[in-house]
């Protein structure tokens, strides 16, 4: 298989109604491996294990440009994280999910070499993080700020794949209102990036500098975009491009 072009593809998608966890609970399953399947079993609170199914079917549609009939693997590093496998290694992936009470993002790397990814998504009703959890230099304007700076930790923390065993409060996020910038003290590197979502911020942190392609769904658009018999016909879903 040809090795398909750099990318960063970024989806966002609001939880499904209890109609469309159905036909997720249908349709995705057999889609996964059982490892991932008693892995999203494992999730038992009200709603969680279909926001993983969600999260599983926006891997679906981001995976398709590249790899229309998903010959690849998801599977779970030592610490935990996702990650995903193409046949004959025909390309560097990386791979990261976020959930929210509201939303679910995917985000899926296509590097030319090995890479890290981390992304994080919080909803603006959320209460914002307590002040030890940022820089004595940060500046803090507000809670949505907060908000914005907690996705980048995240998301950073997330790439260098030590999660929140490393202190948050140990990374600084910039200037007041900044929604770009690099860490250096990260190795590799890693550039980051916060978005304005519907209801929320979402940050990403990558070890390359690679296009984005940013697609804002609705559950009605996957579901119909997985084939599912019986979904109604949707308007085109709202996609951007830009350079991360």
């Amino acid at each position: 298989m040809k090795a398909p072009h750099p990318a960063l593809r970024l989806l966002f998608c609001p939880l499904p109604s209890p109609r469309q966890a159905a036909r997720l609970q249908a349709v995705m399953p057999p889609r996964l491996s059982p490892a991932d399947n008693a892995h999203i079993r494992r999730f038992t609170a009200p709603g969680a294990a279909d926001a993983r199914l969600l999260a599983r079917a926006l891997l679906v549609l981001a995976c398709r440009p590249f790899c229309p009939a998903l010959p690849a693997t998801l599977r779970r590093t030592a610490s935990g994280a996702p990650a995903l496998g193409f046949p004959q290694d025909a390309a560097q992936t990386a791979l990261s999910f976020a959930y929210s009470p509201q939303a679910v993002v995917c985000a899926l790397a296509i590097a030319p070499a090995a890479c890290r990814l981390g992304v994080d998504l919080e909803a603006l009703a959320s209460p914002p993080p307590a002040r030890r959890a940022f820089h004595p230099r940060e500046h803090v304007s507000g809670p949505r700020d907060a908000l914005r700076r907690w996705t980048v930790k995240e998301a950073l923390l997330k790439a260098r794949g030590t999660g929140l065993s490393l202190d948050p409060a140990g990374l600084h996020t910039g200037r007041s209102g900044q929604r770009r910038g690099l860490h250096p003290a990260a190795l590799p590197p890693l550039y980051w990036r916060s978005l304005p979502l519907p209801g929320h911020w979402c940050s990403l942190a990558l070890s390359h500098a690679l296009p984005l392609r940013l697609s804002c769904l609705t559950c009605a658009d996957v579901i119909r975009a997985l084939g599912v018999p019986g979904t109604p016909g949707q308007s085109p879903a709202a996609t951007s491009a830009c350079s991360c």
